[in-house]
């Protein structure tokens, strides 16, 4: 799966860790995200799963992606939050298998949020 860098106008600018607040982090990335799927559909990528986002496990961290979906022509976008880890093998991994992993990771935060 190709696997592209945020463009300039799409930018997210560091934290300030002198003065950080996990909760308005969080919430800075959800609205970032939320612009992120705009923007894709804007570019026509209309397909179901466009904006939907997928994370692997690196280092002390994650390495998290964003969908977009169309058709054939799918890919994933590098989303830079936390670290901004990389992971090493996205690439090669198919369309079929990001979509089955974001299904996954859909299903267990389902799972801990009625809890």
């Amino acid at each position: 799966m190709k696997v592209y860098s945020l463009p300039e106008e799409l930018a997210f600018e560091a934290p300030d860790y002198t003065n950080y607040n996990r909760e308005r982090e969080e919430a800075r990335e959800a609205a970032h995200k939320e612009k992120i799927k705009e923007w894709l559909v804007e570019q026509g990528f209309d397909g179901d799963r466009t904006g939907e986002t997928v994370s692997f496990p690196v280092a002390d961290g994650y390495a998290q992606y964003m969908f977009a979906d169309k058709g054939r022509s799918s890919y994933l976008l590098h989303l830079p939050y936390g670290d901004a880890w990389h992971y090493r093998d996205v690439e090669f991994l198919p369309k079929t298998e990001i979509v089955k992993r974001i299904e996954q990771q859909k299903n267990i935060a389902s799972i801990f949020a009625s809890r």
